[in-house]
């Protein structure tokens, strides 16, 4: 569809309201921005009503599911022990991208593990947002190189189409499944009815002969893990590790700019005010303040 106008995006803010853009803050989003607006609307097919109902959803929904802004390592921990996500960078447009080692996958915990994609897709979120020009899209790899039965798990497949299709829409650029073997077919059968069409064509499956290819044509070399790509030269960079980065550079940025605020609030608490033209001011002796250097009566001229 043509890109959301501006009324219809405003239409969207109104039929949400200030409650769903507050549920969106609490729960660690951004609020009712425009990107968001129009990511619904785009998802929803232009279709505002449809659009505001799914924010509104989702928005109930991310207040419940992440109540204090984001999900904690943790909530997760048993899911961050087995070693199979990863956050390596970005690829060729500016997206970032997440693999996963399926195989290392273990059937423990269906809840933790639905945690556990909302931590890596808020993570991938995060990441984007630090690129300038950022679409907003992410894309995905599944090794899935020495899949066997025990890893095969119906409900955290489901999970992420779910979650991406109904939480994080229009954020998925294109996932590749990589050597997938027959018993993994069973399962993403079952799976693909409950699949949006337009989801479905985002889902690449891609085999060893072709896949050194596919990948160079969307990732530089030197994000890619040699493991993944024989030219690769990438490092294996964990989601948690990703994650903690980039809380790290979010602190210091708004450290910076509280501290910018406060030199700002200085500069105008230190200055005169200005004179009223045509009008003398008469002036008192000023006393000098602790610790502010050089403040004295200040002669005004008409």
């Amino acid at each position: 569809m043509s890109d959301p106008s501006d009324s219809e995006l405003e239409e969207v803010r109104r039929l949400c309201g200030p409650l769903v853009d507050d549920q969106l803050k609490k729960g660690g989003e951004g609020g009712l921005t425009n990107a968001t607006l129009r990511r619904w609307l785009v998802a929803r097919k232009g279709d505002v009503k449809e659009a505001a109902k799914g924010l509104q959803a989702h928005a109930a929904w991310r207040v419940k599911y992440v109540p204090n802004g984001r999900v904690f390592p943790e909530e997760v921990q048993g899911e961050l022990d087995q070693n199979k996500a990863f956050l390596p960078g970005f690829d060729k447009s500016g997206r970032p991208f997440c693999v996963v080692i399926v195989s290392r996958h273990q059937l423990k915990d269906t809840e933790m593990s639905k945690r556990h994609i909302v931590y890596a897709l808020d993570c991938a979120s995060l990441l984007g947002s630090t690129k300038p020009g950022w679409d907003g899209k992410m894309s995905g790899i599944f090794d899935l190189r020495g899949l066997k039965a025990s890893n095969c798990d119906l409900a955290t497949l489901r999970n992420v189409f779910d979650l991406l299709q109904n939480h994080y829409p229009e954020r998925l650029h294109t996932l590749w499944l990589y050597n997938a073997p027959v018993i993994f077919y069973g399962i993403y059968k079952m799976v693909y009815p409950f699949i949006d069409p337009v989801t479905r064509e985002k889902v690449r499956f891609v085999y060893e002969k072709d896949a050194q290819a596919e990948f160079l044509s969307a990732f530089d070399p030197q994000v890619l893990p040699p493991e993944l790509c024989s030219r690769g030269t990438g490092r294996w960079v964990t989601i948690k590790e990703q994650y903690d980065r980039l809380l790290m550079l979010q602190q210091q940025h708004q450290l910076h700019q509280q501290r910018q605020q406060q030199a700002e609030l200085d500069v105008v608490a230190l200055s005169p005010a200005p004179a009223q033209h045509g009008q003398k001011q008469e002036q008192e002796p000023q006393q000098e303040v602790a610790g502010e250097v050089g403040l004295g009566p200040i002669a005004v001229i008409a």
